[in-house]
Order: structure tokens, then sequence, then C-alpha cells
């Protein structure tokens, strides 16, 4: 329940701070070189026609059905009543429509015209306004965020933490029934605290904005009613998330008011964020490309979390018995550990260019966290930082991936049927050891046999499948999924029974940045000369070049593409996953395969495959190309072009 501190009386009669008895609150930028596909001017939110109620909607200039809003309130020590068309139309206003966001500026009642809390009833009012009509405009009424500058920042962070408090919602309007609570909140260098303005020193009261809404001079018996108008007064843990961006040369409202905000807002556990300028006035200087998308990247966050579904369970790949990490229908990943002696904790799993997810301390000693928005169906290799160390999650196995045993996450596929456990005979994979006389050393692989095959005598072909930079033997069997695909399409008669073979493609030596240089000379000799005589005189093959095919998955494409041009004898079918193409000129003059598979996913290069796949049909080649579906660089993406090449292999 929120704070109740002060009387109904003292509300209606208390003020809203600002910083210095002259302040007009920072240069407002004009409405200039603003884009965007519809404006709704002067739409009255109060229904009486008053200047001070009209406010303008903004569309972005990319069409959808809806929009999440932000309300943004400009700053002018609550001295203007009509100052929507100066609210930072050019800097935060344009920002915000170029990522997707609908923007509202409501004017507000000046000193002038009435004192606190009007003008946060009014704020309210025109949030309850956005809910009321989001389908004439277009408005999403779940996500409706404040952004505000100087008294603006203020009132956009009282509308954040007063959700709820009966006194400051007002009868402004006709759609009292509908929320005024917000789901997000900026401030831009906001005052907080009167009392603590000039930050260590007393605050200096005479002539005053707050004296002037309050109606009289300072004095200790109206103390409360100036400390009403304060966001700190209403904070508690289920307020939404709220940024604070200050100057640190800011000389109206002084820097520490955006630190002490921040500060008591984390105390609480709430998500915040502080961005200190340090050349920053008030005003001048603030909107840097750097401060602006951090309040786009908080948005979306906020935005993303406000849809997330509490239909969590616990990942696939988790260890016996352990509920974390948990995933849920929409994608997104949820993390918890125990780590009380920990001063930072962040998972590396997360939306890309945001250096993942970071955790949140509780009074338990438990880190929790939720990505920042739905991730990509499949599997994903993670790990922790703690405290700058590297550290594996314990909730979760562990799979060898970046050169080292990594924790991984399912995020459930909407396909997942195909690699999922059933009811169906299941072959065998099983771990065989070789001699290597090029490498001097005893070598591992995995070999999938197809179920029965140790009670026949029938013969099969094989697939030779590669894993990719940072992986071995196992990450075909363990996070390809490989077996199970394998058991599954047999049991359907999607294909003929073969066998699979998954060895180290001795890729980890080489670095990023240093791909052109691997040749895979020494693996060829491995593969060819001594592993593949070893599977042929250990287990039942078709010992030929129609019944052995290659595939990789993206360095293991590229080891892929260098040993079946230069061995084509040895290998009919040759298949890419995320690894490069095939062109024409590349299979001049060489044995004809007998079929090119070449695959990516649809966030990877799709068009330079299917263009590929294209020139090698045009030249008379029995080529495939595949693009898996919303899939990035990723096991789902290799998932889906093993089933789809399979039945295409050995006819």
């Amino acid at each position: 329940m929120k704070k109740t501190l002060i009387t109904v009386a003292a509300l209606f009669a208390a003020v809203a701070a600002i910083a210095q008895p002259n302040g007009f609150g920072g240069w407002q930028m004009p409405e200039i070189k603003m884009e965007y596909s519809q404006k709704f001017a002067d739409v009255n939110y109060a229904g009486d026609d008053a200047v001070y109620h009209n406010m303008d909607i903004y569309l972005p200039k990319v069409e959808k059905d809806v929009y999440p809003v932000v309300v943004h309130i400009y700053g002018s020590a609550w001295f203007s009543n009509n100052s929507k068309g100066m609210a930072d139309l050019g800097t935060i206003v344009q920002k915000l429509l170029d990522n997707g966001y609908a923007v509202v500026t409501p004017n507000h009642r000046s000193s002038a015209d009435a004192k606190f809390p009007a003008q946060i009833n009014d704020i309210k009012a025109a949030i309850r306004f956005v809910r009321a009509h989001a389908d004439e405009y277009k408005l999403d009424p779940t996500f409706v965020a404040t952004s505000g500058f100087s008294s603006g920042g203020h009132l956009s962070s009282l509308a954040a933490t007063s959700g709820g408090v009966r006194q400051l919602e007002g009868t402004v309007g006709e759609c009292l029934e509908f929320s005024s609570r917000v789901n997000a909140a900026c401030d831009w260098s906001g005052p907080i605290d009167m009392f603590k303005m000039n930050c260590d020193e007393p605050r200096k009261w005479g002539g005053t904005p707050e004296e002037a809404l309050v109606g009289h001079d300072y004095e200790e018996q109206y103390e409360q009613q100036f400390r009403a108008i304060s966001p700190l007064t209403y904070l508690d843990p289920s307020d939404p998330p709220l940024i604070v961006f200050h100057g640190q040369k800011d000389n109206v409202v002084p820097f520490c008011q955006g630190v002490e905000l921040y500060d008591e807002i984390n105390k609480l556990g709430i998500r915040t964020e502080l961005h200190l300028e340090p050349e920053g006035g008030h005003g001048f200087n603030m909107y840097t490309d750097a401060n602006l998308n951090a309040m786009v990247d908080f948005l979306n966050a906020a935005y993303n979390e406000s849809r997330i579904k509490e239909d969590f369970v616990p990942s696939s790949f988790n260890q016996p018995g352990q509920d974390y990490p948990m995933v849920n229908s929409q994608g997104y990943a949820r993390f918890r550990v125990h780590l009380p002696e920990a001063q930072s904790v962040v998972v590396t799993l997360g939306l890309g260019g945001r250096g993942g997810t970071a955790l949140k301390k509780g009074a338990d000693g438990y880190w929790t966290g939720t990505t920042d928005g739905p991730m990509d169906e499949g599997f994903h290799y993670y790990h922790l930082i703690v405290d700058g160390g590297v550290l594996n999650d314990p909730g979760t196995g562990f799979f060898y991936g970046s050169c080292r045993w990594e924790s991984g996450i399912e995020i459930p596929a909407h396909d997942q049927d195909f690699f999922a456990m059933k009811n169906v005979p299941h072959g065998n994979v099983q771990q065989v050891l070789f001699w290597s006389e090029s490498t001097k050393e005893c070598r591992v692989a995995n070999v999938y046999t197809p179920a029965g095959y140790e009670k026949g005598k029938k013969k099969y072909p094989v697939l030779y499948l590669q894993h990719g930079w940072g992986e071995n033997e196992t990450s075909w069997p363990v996070q390809g999924k490989a077996g199970l695909i394998m058991d599954n399409m047999i049991a359907e008669g999607r294909i003929e029974p073969f066998i699979v073979v998954m060895t180290y493609g001795m890729t980890n030596d080489i670095k990023y940045g240093h791909i052109n240089e691997f040749t895979a000379e020494e693996f060829q000799e491995v593969l060819v000369n001594e592993l593949i005589p070893y599977v042929d005189s250990h287990f039942r093959t078709i010992a030929d070049r129609n019944h052995r095919a290659m595939a990789g998955l993206s360095m293991g494409g590229v080891t892929t593409r260098l040993i079946t041009l230069r061995r084509p004898d040895v290998f009919g079918y040759w298949c890419l996953f995320s690894g490069g193409t095939y062109s024409p000129a590349d299979l001049q003059g060489l044995q004809t395969p007998k079929g090119i598979f070449i695959s990516c996913g649809s966030k990877e290069n799709p068009d330079g495959v299917v263009k590929a796949v294209e020139d090698l049909k045009a030249a008379g080649y029995n080529a495939t190309s595949h693009v898996s579906d919303g899939t990035a660089h990723e096991f789902l993406t290799w998932r889906r072009a093993l089933y789809t090449v399979a039945p295409l292999l050995f006819k």
C-alpha cells in the first residue's frame, strides 16, 4: 500500500518544487525538423476547452496498428500553462518517435492558474484520457510511460511514484474509471526535494516557485505541505522502473537531486539507472546520443517487461531438481542464483548490445533477473560474470562451447516436435577411440547408429557431421540433438536410416578474425585417411563416395567446404549450415557432387545463400537452399538444417 504521509487538506494546499526563483526550466527546443506520420493537435483531455488542458499526440513515421505511449511534460518552473509546442520536440520527442513510441505532450495548469496538486491532477487526467481513447489514436493502453524535463521531470517522477494515491488523482476529465498508473518514467533534471535543492546547504526560501504555488511563504507549520510534492514521499517497491538524467554543471537544479532520487529508488529494488552528464547544464549538453539511446533502451526494456507472462517453467537443460534458469512461453529467460557475498552478477545471455542481463540482489542473498526481451527460440550458451569473474550457473548442465564448458538454456521452439524425446525406437550414440598416426594420439568420435543396427547385417550410408568453432564432438549429440532428430525422422518414415559420425574438427586454435587462415589440412588427414577407414572397418557402412556425405555448422561448414572441394572423390553430398557457400566457379573441373545443400538463419545472410543456390542450379548442379525462419547463428538454425537435408541425402 502507498504511504499516506499528509492529509487531504494539506495535499491540496501543497506545491510543486522547482529550483531557482527565476528558472524557466531550461531552454526548450522548438518544433523543427520533426518527423511523424500523424499529429493530433490541441486534443482537450478534460472536456472543458481550456488551453491548459490541451495536448498534442504524435505518431511515428513507421505505421503500426498500435503504439506504446510516452507522455512527455515540458519544463517551465510550473509557470507556463501552454508550452506543449516547445516540449523538447526536436530531441527527446523525436528520438521516441524514431523508435516506435507515440508521444503525447500535454499542457497543464500553471502556478497562476491553480495550486498543487492541480498540476499532477492534470497529468494523471491526460494519462487516463490516453487509455480511454487508445483505439481512436492507435495507442497501446497497456504501456503508458512518462518523461519530462525540469519541472516536467518532477511531474514525470511524481506520476510514477504516486500510482494509487487517491489524493493526487483529482477529478479532471471524464475518464475517471481508467487508470493513471504508469509503466515507466524518465526524469530529466527534475527537482525532487526542495529542502536539499542546494545539496548540503539549507534551502534558501523567499520568492521561490514553490512558495508561489503554495500561496504563502515557507514557514515551519507548512513544511508537510512542501514535502508533499516530493516523489520520494510516495515511493514503495511496487513503483515502475525509473531512469534519471542530470547534468553535473546544472546551476538551476543541482545534480544531487538526481542522485538522491536514484539512491532512494535503488534501495527499494526498483529497476533504475542514473546518467550523470559531466558537461551537462540545465538542458544544455544533456540530449546527447548516448543519453537519448539510454532512454530508449530503458523504455524498451520496461515495455518488454510489461508484457512478460508469468508462465515460467524450468529449462529442459537444467540439472535434475533445479528450478532455475526458467523460460516462459514468450521466450523470456529468468535466472536466480545464490551468491550472498557477491557485489555484481550479470548473465551474459540477453538482447544484443546491452551486455547481457544484470541480476538484482535480494535480502536472502539470491540474485534474480529476467532478460530484457524474448530470446530467439532454441539453445543458447551463457555464463555468469560475478564481480568480474566468469562462473557457470549451477542450475544448468554444462555444454562445450566457446572453448570451455558453458552453461546453456533451451528457449522452447514452436516447432520443437521434430527434436523432442518421443516414444519411438531410439538409436545409439557411442563414443569410439581411434588412433591418429598423423597427430600421434588417440582421438575421439561419437557415432550414431540407428535403432536395430546391432541386430542386423544391413550396411548404411554415413554422414560426417561437424561442429562449429569453440565446440567439439559432444556438441551435435547434446546441443544439436542430432540423435533425437534422426530417431524421429526414421520413425516417421521421413528418411532411410544412416549412420552419423561426429568428431572434433581441430578448429579451436583459430582465433576470431583469422578464419581465412584456416586450411583444415591437418583435419583432412585425420578425417579422410584415419577416421573414415576406422569407421568403414568397425561399422557396417556402404564405403563409397555416393553413400558418404559431409556437413558442418559455422566453422564446421568452412571445414566442410575446404575438404569437399579438395576431395570431391570422397564425399558425394556437400552440406553447409551457416558456413559459407559454393559457386559454379568453385566446382569447375571437379567431380560433380550428387547434391549440394546450403542453409542459414533468416537473421544471417539468407539472400547470399539463396543467390548461391540459384547460380548453382543455373549451372546444372543439384543444389538446395534452406533458410530457417526467425533464427540467427544458433543451434535451432542447424537442427532445422539437419532435419531438412537428411531426406535429400543418399538418393
